[in-house]
């Protein structure tokens, strides 16, 4: 009787015990349950904060305010910059806070008819570009541009250079991850692939460049596998949204089995250049460059990429890759920074990475900041000319001297126009009438 006694209040111990350690359970969950629920309703108040900020923060008297009109890249927060605070932000309710000693503007996103104006007399405007001026060509002429103080363009003349942004890391230029050796090439040529590759999907471009490359096709092989005088399809890997994936190991693996790419421009820019020059150096493809005129100053090199512009005609470039295709020491010559060390002997891109071994556009987008930042303090401003935009009017590809005659031409000449009503709108000092925007327009 005793031990049965003894098994049944064992029994009910045991099964308290197991209710008690299941409810400790229980609780411990819902409790770290409800520590996240809490921690991310407090960001989430922060960020309410932000969006609901009406303009009346406190602000230090001493505090600059910096306003992205066209939003871009903000925390709505002051920042220590290297000797001064500002409060960035991209609410719109700051535009008349007295604090307000700067506007920042994204160039695509810059619209003439929607500007902060009235202008304060001692409030600086800042301009942000790192692409080519198609879908902001007004920006081109200096009525529009001297209405600006500061820049961040791709021209080495603005205050935080853009130029070598698509340059991330310099030890990409001497990295052998993508490289194919010379003997290598040569043997997937015998197999068919062209010496010459060139991809590319946008085919509306300010220089005509489809028309040089079509008549180059006439006296050299060429693998042409985008939108554009596409012969050739991409590998399964890469033919959906090749796009978008420009960057991956796959694609630059895929660029690195050509001898050369063709590398032009979608504008013609001083210092305007793209990721088109920088991926077939960084893969070890010879690059076939046009498009900015001082591009050369850039090179790793003197001996880095063939310029279209140091010949005569499509005709004359071929026969000079032909030579270089079936000639490997020569060839092997502007692959040096892939050969040979310490072959990097621009002083310009050894000196962008001294402080830093990596920059993407998010550090020069903050450096831009604080440059304003700095400078508003220590009153420093310019009036910026056309060094800072440097895109001349459209010419043609297979002759510098002659203007093109497409609508693009047309375009130019109307935002140039477009530079003069912005130039008179901000002069004027006065808000912009939508509908009369719109009249004065169609008189350009």
């Amino acid at each position: 009787m005793t031990f049965k006694i003894r098994n049944i209040l064992q029994t009910i111990w045991s099964f308290r015990i197991k209710k008690l350690i299941t409810f400790l359970i229980i609780f411990g969950v819902i409790f770290s349950l409800l520590q996240i629920y809490l921690f991310l309703d407090d960001d989430n108040d922060e960020e309410d904060d932000d969006d609901e900020d009406d303009g009346n923060r406190n602000i230090p008297k001493d505090t600059a305010v910096i306003l992205w009109w066209t939003p871009f890249g903000t925390e709505n927060k002051i920042r220590k910059c290297e000797k001064h605070s500002c409060y960035f932000t991209n609410n719109r309710v700051y535009k008349n806070h007295s604090n307000l000693k700067g506007v920042l503007f994204y160039a695509s996103n810059l619209k003439i008819y929607d500007l902060p104006i009235p202008r304060g007399v001692d409030v600086r405007w800042a301009l942000l570009h790192e692409e080519s001026p198609r879908n902001c060509l007004f920006l081109t002429n200096y009525d529009a541009l001297s209405l600006f103080n500061y820049s961040s363009t791709f021209s080495r003349y603005s205050d935080v250079p853009l130029t070598l942004m698509y340059l991330t890391n310099i030890k990409h230029l001497t990295d052998t991850k993508y490289y194919r050796s010379v003997e290598e090439k040569n043997k997937l040529i015998d197999q068919g692939l062209a010496s010459v590759v060139y991809i590319q999907s946008n085919c509306d471009t300010v220089n005509d460049r489809d028309s040089y490359i079509s008549e180059l096709m006439k006296y050299i092989k060429i693998d042409s596998y985008g939108s554009c005088l596409n012969n050739k399809k991409l590998p399964d890997n890469l033919k959906y949204n090749y796009i978008d994936n420009l960057d991956s190991h796959e694609f630059k693996m895929f660029v690195g089995q050509y001898k050369f790419t063709l590398a032009f421009e979608n504008a013609v820019c001083h210092d305007y250049i793209s990721e088109k020059l920088w991926r077939p150096l960084v893969v070890g493809s010879v690059p076939i460059y046009y498009g900015s005129p001082s591009f050369k100053d850039w090179l790793p090199n003197n001996h880095s990429a063939i310029s279209v512009n140091d010949f005569s005609g499509p005709k004359q470039l071929a026969e000079f890759i032909n030579y270089l295709s079936i000639n490997d020491d020569q060839y092997k010559e502007y692959l040096s920074h892939k050969l040979l060390k310490n072959s990097i002997k621009n002083s310009k891109i050894i000196n962008k990475f001294i402080k830093k071994s990596e920059i993407i556009f998010y550090d020069y987008v903050k450096l831009f900041e604080c440059s304003v930042c700095e400078k508003l303090y220590d009153n420093k401003y310019q009036t910026l000319n056309i060094d800072h935009y440097n895109c001349p009017k459209p010419k043609s590809i297979f002759n510098n001297n002659t203007v093109l005659k497409n609508w693009w031409i047309d375009s130019w000449n109307y935002e140039k126009c477009l530079a003069k009503l912005m130039h008179k709108y901000v002069l004027n000092n006065s808000s912009i009438n939508y509908d009369k925007f719109n009249n004065d327009k169609q008189k350009c």
